[in-house]
């Protein structure tokens, strides 16, 4: 089933049936939705337009749908099927990433399995839905985007992206999980010089098999990235170009989650105390190595991006 099916926005949808017999009464109320004389037309229609045009007949039709406004449920069929294609795309989008990158927070599902592909396209239907109904028709303008950009963020928050859960509930987003994967978390392939498989479940992990993809912009009120975020990105980019492992970026991001739970008192050892006796210690349980191997991993993979960071700022200009 598409999204729009899980919607029930067929051909046959007794919502959409209901906007057709509405259409001229809502033209009546709200000369914005003149543009054509069928609802069945306004789909061809907006394309042909520029945004700003599309986005004052989608906020007529916003200001119906929301309940603070018409209240008017097959007036949010209407605008739900307007944005279809864009919730469509980011279905497929999410559908092309595997499993373990896209249900971090859900039951596992196994790869090239219908469950997720269907699973997807109910949470993108899900969180359109809610996004329609609830536009700030008020204070917003851009409807198209805003909406969709809002469905992209609920869909990952949903699934437990790290960055966007922290930005949601930064409580949850450090919260430690101690059973390990369930099967189909995690492919026993996914092994790197620690088995990502044999990890514990962390919450910080939820950045191991992190995309720069899921870090694009939220939308058009996105606040400076925070440092959080910038090293998330720069650890994705370092994978993604071979700079680290995906092991050695978890082992990064353990020694930075514990190095923020302890007060270093030798900042001049290991990188600002990242790699000191004492956060050492902690992380070395966490990844299964000792000691001695967290610091030298660690520290191997600190010259690596030291080395590379001047050649991604370089290629970002």
């Amino acid at each position: 089933m598409s999204v729009g099916d899980q919607l029930g926005l067929d051909d046959n949808s007794e919502l959409l049936d209901q906007a057709r017999q509405k259409w001229p009464a809502w033209v009546a109320a709200d000369p914005r939705l003149g543009v054509v004389e069928e609802f069945d037309d306004l789909r061809a229609w907006l394309p042909s337009v520029g945004s700003a045009a599309s986005d004052e007949v989608l906020l007529a039709l916003a200001m119906l749908a929301a309940p603070e406004g018409g209240d008017d449920i097959a007036a949010a069929a209407a605008l739900a099927k307007c944005l279809l294609p864009g919730a469509c795309r980011l279905a497929g989008w999410l559908s092309t990433l595997p499993p373990r990158e896209v249900f971090r927070d859900s039951q596992p599902v196994a790869a090239g399995s219908w469950s997720a592909v269907e699973r997807i396209d109910e949470l993108v239907a899900s969180q359109l839905w809610i996004e329609v109904r609830t536009f700030k028709w008020r204070r917003l303008r851009k409807v198209a985007a805003n909406i969709l950009i809002n469905t992209r963020v609920g869909v990952l928050r949903e699934v437990g992206d790290f960055f966007y859960v922290s930005r949601a509930d930064r409580t949850w987003a450090n919260t430690t999980l101690v059973e390990s994967f369930s099967s189909g978390d995690l492919a026993d392939g996914d092994a790197g010089a620690w088995s990502a498989a044999a990890m514990p479940t962390e919450r910080v992990a939820g950045a191991l098999f992190h995309r720069p993809e899921i870090l694009a912009d939220a939308g058009p009120e996105q606040e400076e990235p925070s440092a959080t975020e910038e090293l998330l990105e720069l650890l994705a980019w370092a994978c993604e170009n071979q700079v680290i492992s995906p092991a050695d970026r978890y082992l990064l991001l353990c020694l930075v989650d514990e190095a923020d739970r302890v007060e270093t008192r030798n900042l001049a050892r290991g990188y600002g105390g990242l790699l000191s006796n004492e956060v050492s210690s902690r992380v070395a349980p966490r990844v299964g190595v000792s000691e001695a191997t967290v610091r030298r991993h660690g520290s191997r993979s600190m010259r690596a991006l030291a080395a590379a960071v001047p050649r991604k700022f370089g290629h970002d200009e």
